[in-house]
């Protein structure tokens, strides 16, 4: 039977642990929402074996992507690699279905999502950002809007019909060609330029669907999605219960074992003593551990609060 809602992730190869953790939780913790919806993956460069854990862990179509030959890699499209530019294809898959919900690479599912997303009825619904204006997005001149007004954050998207879908993807890309040198926060200031282009007045999100992950315990506990915004990663510095143990699945189906984090030559040397290398699969639970820590050396009162966290099950 046709579904009415698809669901649309990306990311490159080297963040498509980050991507399966992100998975992980939405099949665990929102399993109704998954079960309504296609769940389409935009995949920039992955290799094969990157491709065949995510086919035998997840009902997942998987889309080779790349960005169109007419768009110039800039410096920051190329600092945040063509994957994050593939939000955009949310507007083709909406051609063939009624709902599409755009969910970031870098998050946390905490709750069920269908009954509320079900209340929603605009063509379009995101969360506001932190960021101060539609202007802070961009490192040069966007004329013809009003650069003023509050910013949406796009790592939440929600799509509804009618909308002309086809004529708003090719503007997106066409936009992106256009301001590619200037995009300094990648593909969300196109997306609140798209909102003015077409007249669009979205529905705000609480922030509950988007929380950022260096917020408060008691808020985090409310949140129906925890995002790892900025450079405050789930693997940097802080030591979330739920992320480490969809983190070690990825390690046992295989998954690579590189982070983004860089290391201290030291704290890489203290590794290898510490775990065997290569790493065997399935991991010791030990240098999962030393894999997510902070850098001892770099910083060790960060080391021993997330050491602290880890003995004592702390979840945030």
């Amino acid at each position: 039977m046709p579904k009415d809602t698809a669901i649309l992730f990306a990311s490159s190869d080297v963040y498509a642990y980050a991507l399966f953790v992100s998975m992980k939780s939405l099949f665990a913790n929102a399993p109704q929402l998954a079960a309504e919806a296609d769940i389409f993956v935009y995949a920039w460069r992955w290799s094969e074996k990157t491709k065949a854990i995510f086919r035998a862990a997840f009902p997942v179509t998987i889309r080779d992507y790349e960005l169109p030959d007419f768009v110039p890699l800039s410096d920051y499209i190329k600092h945040f690699t063509p994957a994050l530019f593939a939000r955009f294809e949310a507007f083709d898959l909406l051609q063939h279905y009624t709902r599409v919900i755009c969910m970031d690479s870098d998050i946390l599912v905490q709750k069920e999502l269908a009954g509320e997303l079900a209340k929603l009825s605009a063509p379009i619904a995101l969360t506001w950002d932190d960021c101060p204006t539609v202007g802070h997005n961009f490192s040069g001149p966007v004329e013809g809007y009003d650069l003023s007004v509050p910013c949406y954050n796009a790592g939440f998207i929600v799509l509804h019909n009618p909308l002309p879908a086809q004529k708003m993807h090719d503007w997106l890309y066409r936009t992106l060609a256009r301001y590619a040198h200037y995009c300094y926060l990648g593909d969300q200031g196109i997306v609140n330029l798209l909102l003015q282009e077409f007249k669009l007045k979205p529905e705000a999100l609480p922030q509950s669907y988007n929380q950022k992950d260096s917020s408060p315990n008691r808020v985090l506990k409310k949140a129906f999605i925890i995002h790892a915004q900025g450079h405050r990663k789930f693997w940097c510095y802080y030591y979330f219960n739920a992320w480490y143990n969809f983190y070690t699945q990825w390690l046992n189906a295989g998954g690579r074992t590189d982070l983004i984090r860089k290391n201290t030559a030291l704290w890489d040397k203290l590794l290898a003593k510490i775990i065997p290398s290569p790493l065997p699969v399935p991991p010791p639970a030990r240098a999962v551990f030393f894999l997510l820590a902070p850098d001892g050396v770099r910083n060790p009162a960060k080391f021993l609060l997330f050491a602290v966290k880890r003995l004592f099950r702390v979840r945030y």
